[in-house]
């Protein structure tokens, strides 16, 4: 499984997320491998991960075929705040792309 700070994401398109060090997180691939994990059609979901909003280190889990962790673990004054206004506005962007994930928490 590969491990990422939020801070480490260069850009989320319509298609996946793009980290810093070039490494590219493919949306149908993990919509993909969250069907054949959870034995279903893959036209009947469109869920790409898991989140827990409500860990130490709050995090999404994307289902590619090595799957990437990534985690709000801002640390200092207000972190917990700004952990929380980061994982929400991954949520949202996610959701305007039509990808979805399941709430773990």
């Amino acid at each position: 499984m590969k491990e990422y700070s939020y801070k480490e994401v260069k850009n989320v398109t319509k298609t996946g997320i793009i980290f810093k060090d070039g490494y590219e997180l493919l949306f149908e691939e993990c919509r993909n491998e969250w069907s054949i994990k959870n034995k279903i059609n893959i036209n009947e979901s469109y869920c790409v991960a898991e989140r827990d909003s409500l860990e130490k280190i709050p995090y999404f889990l994307f289902y590619s075929k090595e799957r990437v962790k990534v985690l709000f673990d801002k640390k200092g004054i207000h972190s917990k705040k700004k952990n929380k206004d980061e994982f929400q506005n991954l949520q949202n962007i996610l959701n305007r792309f039509g990808v979805f994930t399941y709430d773990i928490t």
